[in-house]
């Protein structure tokens, strides 16, 4: 490696370390590298798109007719147009 690319790397160390030891930082950092952790988690992953609450459920399933029913709406409409 060339001696600009080890100054960078080194500096980058320098301010990591310099930034985590702040104590509130450091909780920052580790927030967020458990949340990568649980959305990169597979079972997570499996329960995405399936909510438990039936009210929920519902709402999800009626939102996806109504982009349905307008896909086939305009699919018609475009239809009439070109005969027309």
């Amino acid at each position: 490696m060339g001696k600009l690319t080890k100054l960078v790397g080194a500096a980058g160390l320098v301010a990591g370390a310099a930034y985590l030891t702040n104590e509130e930082n450091r909780r920052n950092v580790k927030k967020q590298i458990d949340e990568a952790i649980r959305v990169f988690n597979p079972d997570y992953k499996k329960e995405l798109g399936k909510p438990a609450d039936i009210d929920d459920a519902e709402m999800v399933s009626e939102g996806a007719m109504t982009s349905v029913q307008y896909y086939n709406q305009s699919q018609e409409n475009r239809t009439h147009d070109k005969i027309s």
